[in-house]
Parts: C-alpha cells; sequence; structure tokens
C-alpha cells in the first residue's frame, strides 16, 4: 500500500494508492484514495468518483507481451535502437523537474517541483531515453511493491521544442516505454498502470493519448477514487480560484 503525506500551502493531505485500508478519522481530515479497485465489495464514506485507466498484464510471458504490441510500435522501437538511443532509470530529480516542466510549459498543462518528487520518498521511479547524449523523454512512475503496481505519473519529450526531430523524439519515447515495461515486469511487478484514460471524450488530443497508450497491448478497465467531504469541498473551492493543478 502507498499513503504519504503531500503538503500544498499549509495544508497536508493524505494521499492513499490501491488499497482500502483507513481510519474513521480519514473521513474528516483532507484524504484522497487513489484508483481503488473492486470497488462494489467495500464503500468508504465520502465523494466517490468513477475513473479509467489502461493497464497491461505483466504476468504474461515477454513474448506475449512483445506480440500485442501494435506492429508500428514494434517497428519503431527497432529502429529506435539501431539508432542508438539508450534508455534508463536514474533518480535525479533535478534533471527530471527541468526537462520535464520546459515540456510542461510549451504544452500548457501542470508542472512539477523537486518538493512534490520528495514527497513521494521511494515511491517514485523516473527513467529517461537519450540519443547521440540528448534527452529526448522522460516518465516518472509511482510504485507498489507490496501490490505489485506501477503506475505512470508523468511524461515529457522535447517534441515541442523549436527545430526538434520529432520523428526521432517519438521512437525515442516509445522505446523508453517499452523499455519501462520490461524493467518493471524483471522487478516482479506484476501491473502496468499508463497512468489513465479519458472516457469517452470528444477530444482528438486525448483520443490521440488513449490509441498510444493501448497500441502496448493493455486494456481498459475502471477504478474508483474516494475524497473525503473536507477535501471534496476544498477541491472545489480550489477550481473556482483557479488552483486545480495544486490539489
Amino acid at each position: 500500500m502507498i499513503r504519504y503525506r503531500r503538503r500544498v500551502s499549509f495544508l497536508n493531505i493524505r494521499e492513499t494508492w490501491f488499497n482500502y485500508e483507513y481510519k474513521p478519522s480519514d473521513i474528516f481530515g483532507l484524504n484522497v484514495f487513489m484508483h481503488l479497485k473492486d470497488a462494489n465489495k467495500k464503500t468508504i464514506p465520502g465523494v466517490k468518483q468513477i475513473g479509467h485507466t489502461v493497464e497491461l498484464d505483466l504476468e504474461q510471458d515477454t513474448a506475449t507481451i512483445f506480440a500485442n504490441f501494435s506492429s508500428d510500435i514494434r517497428r519503431k522501437v527497432r529502429k529506435a535502437g539501431s539508432e542508438g538511443t539508450v534508455c534508463y532509470f536514474q533518480h535525479d530529480a533535478d534533471q527530471f523537474v527541468s526537462f520535464f516542466n520546459d515540456f510542461a510549459e510549451k504544452k500548457k498543462t501542470f508542472t512539477t517541483s523537486k518538493h512534490k518528487i520528495s514527497e513521494l520518498g521511494d515511491y517514485i521511479k523516473m527513467s529517461f531515453a537519450e540519443n547521440n547524449g540528448q534527452l529526448m523523454a522522460a516518465h516518472s512512475y509511482i510504485v507498489d511493491k507490496e501490490m505489485s503496481i506501477v503506475r505512470g505519473l508523468h511524461s515529457g519529450t522535447t517534441r515541442l521544442k523549436p527545430g526538434s526531430d520529432k520523428s526521432l523524439v517519438g521512437r525515442a519515447h516509445k522505446l523508453l516505454v517499452v523499455n519501462d515495461i520490461l524493467y518493471f515486469k524483471e522487478q516482479g511487478f506484476k501491473v502496468f498502470d499508463f497512468g489513465g484514460y479519458a472516457d469517452n471524450t470528444t477530444d482528438e488530443s486525448l483520443n490521440g493519448i488513449n490509441r498510444f497508450k493501448l497500441s502496448f497491448g493493455g486494456k481498459v478497465v475502471s477504478c474508483v477514487n474516494y475524497y473525503s467531504y473536507s477535501y471534496w469541498i476544498l477541491r472545489k473551492l480550489s477550481k473556482l480560484l483557479g488552483l486545480s493543478g495544486k490539489l
């Protein structure tokens, strides 16, 4: 089970991932229970929100996992390898935050910080892809060794940088995903969660992300998030104030 505190301004928020365990006092504090399965078996008092994600079963043998990648993924991953793209895991918050925030600012989405990374402690892993000494892509994951689940948190590339070779970057990014999948399988994890799925969206950009995640052979599954009433109210207020990225 993953359970940790994150601080937003003067507020302490407790996040619990993948597990139903809670104390009665959690109902009244600022608490979030994320990505719970078998939601019909138990109910946590609070506001319930249904979500979706894409999961890949890592208990399959490696040959089956590869066979379920789309032909485009297999082809581009092979080419990325022949181009000299190198993938690796490294706990380097400075490099990751700088790289990801540059991507997020260009994409006009939420950034992260060293403080947020440090709050996750040993629950976070970071991976990088380089070509010819140039960083092409970076990912971060929240990892639950107890429940054998790894879930994507951040994903960034250099495709939005002026003058970047988008095809080269795209292939490096795909190779990094495959490298990450194989790494976590070797580490004994059972589920690779791609970090969300925009169900029934009409946004073509989100649909493109959905298709990308599904191209690695995973399946769409539903999950449940629970928010304590006090957290839910605070979350609503933050949206009204334009601070939704903080919570």
